[in-house]
Order: structure tokens, then sequence, then C-alpha cells
């Protein structure tokens, strides 16, 4: 493999540079509320550099978004793999998001502001949650008589629990994740019982049992 020319390298640090300090300014104010300039100015670059990286502010936004949202389901993907269950898959994958909301609240902030297509069913992004929830009703795992109703009722618990962790300290996060879980499992037809077991190993999965709080 080539190695990158001092110019390369150049490039790709004030490429981060900039997404960095939009990722910062976007999650204080909001990215209508941040002008180019002041990205620029944040990331220590000219002006020029910022347009040899990014057509415009919303070009950089939905890099940022791509960006976070792969990290997390690259995440996703690791802590679900080999695991065939629906209800386990989903149960994990709402404790990654609270994790990373968690460890990276920052850059959870920053793409709450312009994530499109969060909660249409069909959206790329929901890829992965809708092929879950298409697996546990054909299975018969889940009970829903639609699926973009159960493909919102996991994105909408998804979304209120990453919310969360950002406000709630460790604890709380974790003591209310695996409950959030366990609810979300149960409006997607499972026992009680079966729902708070299932979820309570995913957070263990994600979390470590170790975490576990009274």
């Amino acid at each position: 493999m080539q190695t990158p020319s001092r110019q390369d390298r150049r490039k790709s640090r004030t490429r981060e540079a900039l997404i960095g300090a939009a990722e910062a300014l976007f999650a204080a104010r909001g990215p209508d509320a941040v002008s180019v300039d002041e990205i620029v100015a944040r990331a220590d670059t000219a002006k020029g550099s910022f347009y040899n990286h990014f057509a415009d502010k919303d070009a950089l936004a939905r890099e940022i978004a791509r960006s976070v949202r792969g990290e997390i389901e690259r995440e996703v993907g690791a802590v679900n793999a080999g695991i065939a269950d629906p209800a386990a898959r989903v149960a994990r994958a709402l404790c990654v998001f609270s994790k990373f909301a968690r460890q990276h609240p920052d850059r959870i902030r920053a793409i709450s502001h312009f994530h499109s297509g969060a909660t249409d069913p069909a959206a790329p992004l929901n890829t992965g949650v809708r092929r879950d929830v298409t697996t546990g009703i054909e299975s018969g795992r889940f009970s829903a008589a639609l699926p973009d109703a159960a493909i919102l009722l996991v994105i909408g618990t998804v979304q209120a629990s990453f919310h969360r962790a950002i406000l709630a300290g460790e604890a709380a996060m974790r003591r209310t994740t695996p409950a959030m879980a366990a609810l979300l499992l149960r409006g997607l037809g499972l026992k009680t019982t079966e729902a708070e077991s299932v979820a309570q190993s995913a957070s263990d999965a994600v979390f470590g049992a170790k975490g576990r709080t009274p």
C-alpha cells in the first residue's frame, strides 16, 4: 500500500479539523446558527480550504451524520455478530446507541440537528432495524400488524434512549436502558418475563454484567 504523501496527510488533517470544529459548533447551537466562517476559524484553517473539501455547510453536515451513524452501526454489527434472534439484536442495538451517546454526547447532539430521514422506515440509514423487525415479524418472534409501525416504535425508543443517556448519569443510564429495551420488546410482542430477560442479557453484553446497578 502506497504511503500517503505530505500533502495528502495535510489535507486529511485539515478535513478532520473542519469536521471536529463543525461537530462542536453544531452540538452547541445547531447547524442553522453556525456559519462557515465560524467553522474555519475554530478549525484554524483558511476559508478556501473548506471549499476544497466540502461543497457547502450542508455537505459537511451530511458527512458528519454519515460518519457518526457509520461508527455506531459498526459497533452494533460487532455486538450482534453471531446473534440470530431479532429480539436480542434489537435490544443490543438500543444498548449500543445509549452507550455511544453517553461516551460521545457532542457527536450525538451534532447529528440530532440534521439527521434527515431518521423517522422514515424506508430510509437507507434504517436498513438494519428494518431487516431485524421484518425478520422478527416473519418468524413470529414479533407481533405487529404494520411493519412500519413496529420500525417506528424501535426508532422512537432508540432516539429517546440515547437522548436520555446524554442527560443521565452513568448509573442512571445503565438502569434505564435495559428497562427501556424490555418495554420495547413487550411492545413488539414478547411476554414480560422474556422481554426483561432478553433486555438484561443485551445490557450485560454491551455494558458488562459487572456494570449492573441495584
